[in-house]
């Protein structure tokens, strides 16, 4: 993504200063700069794991190409190979290099660099010495989860390609990454987890907030779902919905709305709380504030469901059309139900929604719109946004690679015909 942001901080001043100009010969070097090499953050003795660089060949050993799109380098048999060679550790792709395969092994890479270029002659594939072995790296791990796991949950992983023990403390609190470094200082590991100010604060769920009051906060429904009632005869459906037991809690619906939030949950960590009911008039939606107090732990992705069900006042409800769903993102992909759309004006005291002004939102699922930056498979047709003020010689980066066309010279606003 750095090589992304630098391509177009480099085309983008040019086409804003002096306009579409005639093209100029096609060079045979993209103009991205080469990222630079900086020591990575560190977040106590530690860097964190998305700053640790992967482990890469000297530069003379790459060439202009071949260039790998999606994954039709030759995997399996450069794999077949280095399984029989003397300290093979483990291969993986490099995207930063055009997708080439890089072979890690315990010894001295350049006479099995040798034999990589002859066994696999214009093959993409680099040799290269890794910082630590599987089996030193799985040992580290072993000992990070037996010191850190009585104290609280983790999770740990190598990184052969990285050279270090990846370490996700949940939250990078100071108490956690004291615990960590007073035994592992020096040792190859980094780490990641949340801000500290990003966590909620542990504490009840409370009975009510800011133009909302809390009805029933159970373990019930269907997740990744919203619904509305507006009368007595509309509350006991949506009761009857979200299969909750009980007699119906009294209601002003002369003043109120219900409204539910099908909340999710993954089983092994299901302390939710609803913390606000957001009513955002310029985009006509109502949307719940629903933290997880449990996300530092290593959570399951099973779908499980949490009705929150609040009387909310009408006196705060958008004007019509308006949404509810459960955050103030839009509904994840797969999931279309989650919002609900109103089209009748409920604001007035004791106003209620004709049958078919309650219904879902017929635009989602929107269509998956691919950008500068991506990465795709063949034989996966798609969408994609590009810029053609200027007609299109650089279509954006996509797989990593920074794509350019051939441009006629003299040609403006060149658009190839494919």
């Amino acid at each position: 993504m750095t090589r992304t942001r630098r391509i177009f901080a480099f085309v983008a001043p040019a086409m804003l200063m002096f306009g579409c100009s005639a093209a100029q010969p096609l060079s045979s070097q993209a103009p991205v700069d080469a990222p630079s090499a900086s020591a990575p953050v560190l977040v106590g003795a530690f860097p964190l794991c998305s700053d640790v660089p992967p482990i890469t060949a000297p530069a003379a050993w790459y060439r202009d190409s071949p260039i790998y799109i999606a994954n039709e380098m030759p995997i399996e048999a450069v794999q077949s190979w280095a399984t029989g060679q003397p300290g093979f550790e483990e291969l993986w792709i490099d995207r930063q290099h055009q997708g080439w395969i890089t072979v890690g092994f315990s010894v001295d890479p350049e006479p099995l660099q040798d034999e990589l270029e002859r066994e696999f002659p214009g093959v993409g594939v680099v040799a290269v010495r890794v910082d630590r072995t599987t089996a030193e790296l799985d040992a580290l791990q072993q000992r990070v989860s037996a010191h850190l796991n009585p104290h609280f949950p983790i999770t740990t992983y190598g990184l052969v390609d990285h050279g270090v023990v990846g370490v996700g403390l949940g939250v990078l609190s100071d108490e956690r990454l004291a615990l960590l470094e007073n035994a592992f200082a020096g040792e190859p590991i980094c780490v990641e987890g949340a801000d500290p100010a990003d966590v909620p604060k542990p504490g009840p769920q409370a009975a009510a907030g800011d133009g909302w009051r809390l009805l029933a906060d159970e373990l019930q429904g269907a997740p990744y779902r919203t619904g509305i009632a507006w009368d007595d005869a509309s509350l006991a459906e949506l009761w009857r919905d979200i299969s909750l037991e009980g007699d119906l809690p009294s209601v002003d619906f002369a003043s109120e709305v219900v409204i539910w939030f099908g909340a999710v949950y993954g089983s092994s960590c299901p302390d939710l709380r609803l913390d606000a009911v957001t009513f955002d008039g310029p985009r006509k939606l109502v949307y719940a504030d629903i933290v997880n107090l449990d996300a530092l732990n290593a959570c399951t992705s099973d779908a499980r469901p949490h009705a929150y069900v609040v009387a909310v006042d009408r006196s705060r409800l958008p004007g019509p059309p308006f949404g509810i769903q459960l955050g103030e993102s839009d509904p994840p992909s797969g999931v279309p139900e989650e919002r609900t759309i109103v089209d009748a004006d409920l604001r007035a005291p004791g106003s209620v929604a004709e049958p078919g002004q309650v219904h879902g939102d017929p635009t989602l699922p929107e269509p998956q719109i691919e950008e500068s930056g991506t990465f795709i498979e063949p034989d996966f047709p798609g969408q994609y946004r590009l810029q053609v003020h200027c007609g299109i010689e650089w279509l954006g980066v996509i797989n990593d690679i920074a794509w350019r066309t051939e441009v006629p010279n003299g040609a403006v606003d060149f658009v190839p015909p494919a």
